[in-house]
């Protein structure tokens, strides 16, 4: 017997919410009931283990952000690669923000639990880079990249670079250490890898 898509929400969410507070080990399926409303034998027979659950959850955060990267030919009249990489940027972060405190429960988790480490790297890390490389591929065909890019790297140095700065100021340092100028960050981050994955010297930059 399969959830509906509201009771498959509701479960998300209080999987976040769970894992937001406690170990996730230490989490139950009665608790994960009662923090859903939806009754723990038909959350046991939909995801059958713990583990589903929270890599349900996990892509679920990677293709809420992924929406936000609209295809190349619907851009609006102006617009270029430069403003679809920073908009990404932009959506990333805030996500990161909204989620931190489940994402630092989970990234604690994942250093001394090597199957939480697994599940968050297979299911967060590397979707979001197989995500963003799509996102990528499509302006390549457009020729608007260099045509020696190795597109996955490119996804997972960028993806790789904004995550760090992220976790290093605010998950690691805190706002005692620097309070992240968004903007700023987006704008340095992007004008960097552009010039790099852009085709010829102008590139993006220059459209």
């Amino acid at each position: 017997m399969t959830l509906g898509a509201e009771q498959q929400k509701s479960v998300l969410d209080a999987a976040i919410q769970l894992a937001s507070r406690k170990d996730l080990g230490e989490i139950t399926l009665d608790e994960l009931a009662r923090e859903s409303g939806v009754p723990a034998m038909r959350i046991a027979m939909h995801y059958q283990s713990r583990e589903k659950i929270l890599v349900a959850a996990l892509d679920r955060e990677v293709e809420s952000i992924a929406a936000f990267a609209i295809p190349p030919e619907l851009r609006l009249p102006g617009e270029n690669l430069r403003d679809e990489v920073g908009v990404l940027a932009k959506i990333m972060l805030e996500g990161y923000r909204s989620r931190l405190p489940f994402l630092t429960r989970l990234l604690t988790e994942a250093m001394r639990d090597p199957l939480a480490g697994e599940i968050f790297y297979r299911s967060f890390i590397q979707r979001g880079r197989v995500l963003f490389t799509e996102f990528l591929e499509a302006r390549k065909a457009r020729g608007e990249l260099r045509e020696d890019l190795d597109l996955e790297v490119a996804a997972a140095v960028f993806l790789a670079a904004l995550t760090s700065v992220f976790l290093v100021l605010e998950v690691v340092g805190g706002k005692r250490v620097e309070a992240i100028d968004d903007d700023r960050l987006i704008r340095s981050m992007s004008d960097v890898f552009l010039r790099g994955i852009g085709r010829g010297t102008g590139g993006p930059l220059s459209s």
